[in-house]
């Protein structure tokens, strides 16, 4: 409960008629679920890779754990972006958000 994470593909885009801009909101919504300290979306872009947005209501620093990847903003909101597959950059982003939880 106190992370949440979440994922858009371009797949999702496509089948809603959605583009990637339309999510902007999402991620600080995720905050509003009961227990939740810090919030992780990523949003596949059109032309690859994944905009990571970070959202924080406890100790952790969005923005040392965007600054991981290259990334910047504010101590309770930051982003990023990284070049690769889901998988990969769900696991490094999720790694390093834990690792900032302890």
């Amino acid at each position: 409960g106190r992370l949440i994470h979440a994922y858009l593909s371009q797949a999702d885009f496509a089948e809603s008629g959605a583009v990637p801009s339309d999510s902007e909101d999402i991620i600080n919504m995720t905050l509003s679920v009961g227990g939740t300290e810090v919030a992780v979306m990523l949003v596949e872009q059109p032309g690859g890779g994944f905009k990571v947005s970070f959202r924080s209501r406890s100790a952790v620093d969005c923005s040392a754990v965007a600054a991981q990847f290259g990334g910047g903003g504010h101590r309770a909101a930051a982003g990023a972006f990284l070049a690769e597959p889901l998988a990969s950059a769900q696991r490094k982003v999720l790694d390093a958000v834990r690792a900032a939880m302890k």
